[in-house]
């Protein structure tokens, strides 16, 4: 009885062994298969964002951050599979699991061949055409991984176990889940934020860096609207806009001129294009000269701040000050201390002197106590926890001109209300 108990006793510790063996196993193929996916994850990527460095358009994932999370979570989809086909085909049904990976490593050799041999220009897909950019994100996705897992499986020779259970209905759901759901509400949140920053670009004359985004929006999400027009219709008016736009820079190429007005209209086409690195070398020379235009120095004041290059853009816009002074008092004259003024703000308001940016749009409003220059205000107080003037500005912007700013001036108002310090006061006074 007592050698019963001892064999029992000895296979009990056996099996735990196997089992435990087994399972340090498994950890290790796991390790291997999430450091392979890591590793395709960010080369993917680094090509994505070396392509969008180059202005150029990596079709369907366009930006590297959608293309990290479509492969990130399409890892527990791909690792179950793979671990399926090597425990379940290659021991049961060699020759297909065989015929599947060769299918595999075909599939991404042409994946390969085609990202690097495709046009990486100009991509505008139509709404008709959705169904490609929804579908091929998690298809390339899901066949470079797998195929990535094979090939360390066979460098590595991994063999799968037959002992170790197979995950059930509910884990593989969950990660088709994962691997679906996941990268597709990312990718609208992101398209959300680009159509925003369209809309803006337009609105400032940016038509080069809205026409790139529109792009990107078409292969993320063709059926997209921004405004009121679809994304590939509007794609297609940029790129005839901004074909113009060359078209006049070619001429003026072909005929130049040596003067300030010639060379900082070439240089404002330039900037409206989004090449503001051209325009600098155009406009640099000129700003040197005791009598230059105040207009270039605010170009180049513009430029630099849509570089977020605080320190030369509050320099230039400073400039533009001084030379707009020397000139006649007039309308154009007005509007151009005040352009400057607000330009100045706007620098020193992203440095953090949030000193220096008060003074600033305090002359602004000054000179043009508008409703635009009241808002403008309150939207910096609001952002310096100033709760009471922001109030009081607000409240003057929308007494001024309540049709365009009485929705925005309330959703100010309740954002007061809602978030800052000091807002007790804002719900005493605050009359929407």
């Amino acid at each position: 009885m007592t050698s019963q108990k001892r064999t029992s006793r000895n296979q009990v510790q056996t099996d735990s062994r196997e089992r435990l063996l087994e399972h340090r196993i498994q950890t290790s193929h796991r390790m291997l298969a999430l450091s392979t996916a890591g590793i395709v994850t960010c080369a993917v990527a680094w090509w994505v964002q070396s392509v969008r460095a180059e202005d150029g358009l990596s079709v369907p994932y366009v930006r590297a951050d959608i293309i990290a999370v479509s492969f990130l979570c399409m890892v527990p989809c791909t690792i179950l599979l793979a671990e399926s086909m090597s425990g379940v085909l290659k021991r049961n049904h060699r020759l297909l699991f065989l015929t599947l990976e060769l299918i595999c490593f075909l599939g991404t050799t042409g994946i390969i061949y085609l990202a690097l041999t495709g046009d990486q220009t100009s991509v505008t897909l139509d709404q008709e055409d959705a169904w490609e950019s929804f579908v091929l994100r998690p298809a390339i996705a899901f066949w470079l991984l797998v195929t990535s897992l094979l090939l360390a499986g066979n460098l590595f020779r991994f063999q799968e176990s037959a002992s170790i259970s197979r995950p059930g209905v509910m884990v593989w759901l969950l990660a088709c889940i994962t691997a679906l759901l996941i990268p597709a509400f990312y990718t609208q949140s992101r398209v959300d934020e680009m159509v925003t920053q369209t809309e803006e670009y337009l609105g400032s004359g940016r038509l080069g860096d809205a026409r790139q985004l529109t792009q990107e929006i078409c292969v993320l999400s063709p059926w997209e609207e921004i405004g009121s027009t679809s994304a590939g219709d509007l794609a297609r008016d940029l790129d005839r806009d901004c074909y113009e736009i060359e078209r006049n820079l070619a001429f003026m190429r072909r005929r130049p001129v040596q003067s300030e007005e010639f060379t900082y209209q070439r240089a404002r086409l330039l900037s409206i294009l989004g090449q503001r690195t051209a325009a600098v070398r155009l406009l640099e020379p000129w700003t040197g000269k005791s009598e230059a235009s105040p207009l270039s120095y605010q170009l180049l004041g513009n430029i630099y701040q849509h570089q977020e290059n605080w320190g030369e853009s509050e320099r230039n816009y400073q400039r533009a000050l001084k030379a707009w002074k020397k000139l006649p008092r007039s309308e154009q004259q007005q509007a151009g201390i005040v352009a400057a003024w607000k330009g100045i703000a706007f620098a020193e308001r992203k440095r953090g002197n949030y000193a220096e940016a008060e003074a600033a749009y305090l002359s602004a409003l000054s000179l043009v106590p508008t409703a635009d220059q009241h808002f403008l205000l309150a939207q910096f107080y609001e952002d310096t926890q100033q709760t009471t003037k922001a109030r009081d500005h607000v409240q003057q912007a929308m007494a001024l001109n309540a049709a365009r700013y009485a929705i925005p001036g309330k959703k100010l108002i309740s954002s007061l209300q809602q978030q800052h310090f000091g807002c007790l006061n804002v719900w005493r006074n605050g009359r929407l």
